[in-house]
């Protein structure tokens, strides 16, 4: 498991979050341990949506989302 070298930053639910975690580690698993289980696995590949999360982010002076799972890995479809 990789180590990441430079720790992440990101705002969830209001709190500001360092993140430092396993390079290879998911999104839902980091929501997951983090005791935010309401975000669930089902297919493990993306295709059902169970693990979808929305991302936010300012553009042009407005607050943007993009659903982000498994399958998309927040890329626009």
């Amino acid at each position: 498991m990789t180590e990441i070298k430079n720790p992440i930053q990101f705002w969830l639910n209001g709190a500001l979050q360092t993140h430092a975690g396993a390079a290879d580690e998911t999104l839902l698993s980091y929501l997951r341990q983090s005791g935010r289980v309401g975000t669930k696995e089902g297919c493990a590949e993306g295709d059902c949506g169970a693990c979808t999360v929305l991302v936010g982010h300012l553009q042009d002076g407005a607050l943007h989302y993009l659903p982000v799972n498994g399958r998309t890995g927040g890329r626009d479809h």
